[in-house]
């Protein structure tokens, strides 16, 4: 009798406990069966194409069929016999002149919306628009500001001694950087207003009162304090311009004289004109490894900084 007594607290107590834990395994349950589809989703249109080109890259090909295994003779054929360390100079300039551009053109953006003025709702709107535009209608926008015959921007350039923009092999890489400064500023500008408004407004209040300059307050405590959110805005910036492949196509082409043909636009030409899909498996792959290498530089750089 004692013994049933003293053992039905206990057995009391025990329920909520059980219950407890009960609800928290369903909700772990809950938390897999939400994430397990989207992970399969990402592994079938990412991580399953990713080791086909991986695995296709170090094989020779008839198309879509696989053939013998070669190792890394696609990769020696096309940096050294097919023009790939061409492709790859002329995506670091495209990426660099875009980067270099887009960059501080979005910081500086940013720092004016910043600012107390009229319509600056309606200004942000008008300035994020170009990011919203696919590269497909921005690539056809500016063909058509660079055309020969009713390009204003051409117009422009002819009265200053330019003939050609887009069709000459000396100014169609550049024309291509400015097009896609204009799409690409607004994620940088986007990205710096976010974290000017993390900026305590008490600091630049006393740095005013200190006499220091707008740009001073700007170089010596707004940049340091908004640093790591810019640097990810580059970053990104560069992926995107890395692989970007609809408006180069739109304008150039690759042309003229293979003065644009990134080696994006490669990875395309190869597999879907061409019919190479080795090569052009192989040109993905060297894509992605310097995508890997900026990725891990630009976190050694984050880490140095906190460091």
């Amino acid at each position: 009798m004692n013994t049933a007594m003293t053992q039905a607290p206990g057995s009391t107590m025990s329920q909520p406990t059980r219950s407890r834990r009960g609800s928290q395994a369903l909700r772990l349950l809950q938390g897999y069966a939400f994430f397990y589809p989207a992970f399969l989703l990402v592994a079938a249109v990412l991580f399953v194409p990713l080791f086909h080109a991986i695995w296709q890259s170090v094989h020779a090909a008839d198309y879509m069929e696989i053939g013998r295994f070669v190792g890394l003779a696609n990769f020696v054929n096309l940096l050294m016999h097919d023009g790939g360390l061409r492709d790859i100079g002329l995506s670091i300039v495209f990426v660099g002149g875009s980067v270099l551009l887009a960059t501080p053109l979005g910081v500086g953006l940013a720092v004016l919306l910043n600012r107390p003025m009229r319509w600056r709702a309606f200004f942000r709107t008008v300035l994020v628009a170009p990011w919203v535009v696919s590269q497909l209608v921005t690539g056809l926008l500016w063909l058509w500001l660079y055309d020969d015959r009713l390009g204003p921007l051409q117009a422009m350039m002819q009265s200053l001694g330019i003939r050609a923009l887009i069709t000459d092999p000396d100014w169609a890489m550049a024309s291509l950087i400015l097009t896609n400064v204009w799409h690409s500023y607004p994620l940088v500008m986007v990205f710096t207003l976010a974290a000017l408004q993390t900026v305590p407004s008490e600091v630049i209040e006393a740095a005013t009162i200190d006499g220091a300059s707008a740009w001073r307050r700007f170089w010596r405590i707004t940049l340091p304090l908004i640093r790591n959110t810019l640097k990810v805005a580059v970053v990104l910036t560069t992926l995107h311009t890395f692989n970007t492949v609809t408006t180069i196509l739109i304008m150039t082409g690759g042309g003229p004289a293979g003065a644009t043909e990134v080696l994006a636009l490669r990875v395309f030409k190869e597999g879907f004109q061409f019919f190479r899909m080795e090569v052009a498996a192989t040109a993905a792959v060297l894509i992605l490894l310097l995508n890997i290498a900026f990725s891990l530089a630009f976190v050694r750089v984050l880490k140095s900084d906190h460091a």
